[in-house]
């Protein structure tokens, strides 16, 4: 299952606030599914974009990424075995921080947590 999120779920982005606050609750639902459905052999995959150049970011002086290499680095991602895929430049300047830092163990404690048969 791959469940495309932004980097705005892991710091708002103060002009965006809704489209913030869904991508924080479809990252914190892609992490719940991800800890519920491991033991079936099903694996959950949180793709963080970052600026893509597509019409919703237009008006946005900003460096952005084309959807071809955008979607390449997802497919890229998935190859690897990627859980959280950073797909584009600005999203790959912080994957490192985000795999090593205390929100991803914590994600993986909290896992721990979860009985090998739940019922779905």
């Amino acid at each position: 299952m791959i469940n495309n999120l932004s980097l705005l779920a892991l710091v708002p982005l103060p002009i965006t606030p809704s489209y913030s606050i869904s991508k924080a609750a479809a990252l914190s639902m892609t992490q719940s599914l991800r800890a519920l459905v491991a033991s079936e052999g099903v694996t959950v995959h949180g793709v963080f974009l970052g600026p893509i150049d597509t019409d919703m970011n237009r008006g946005f002086d900003i460096p952005k990424a084309s959807p071809e290499s955008a979607a390449q680095g997802i497919f890229d991602g998935l190859e690897y075995g990627e859980e959280d895929i950073f797909p584009d430049p600005m999203s790959r300047s912080i994957a490192d921080g985000w795999r090593n830092g205390v929100a991803k163990a914590f994600e993986k404690q909290y896992a721990s947590f979860v009985p090998q048969s739940v019922a779905h």
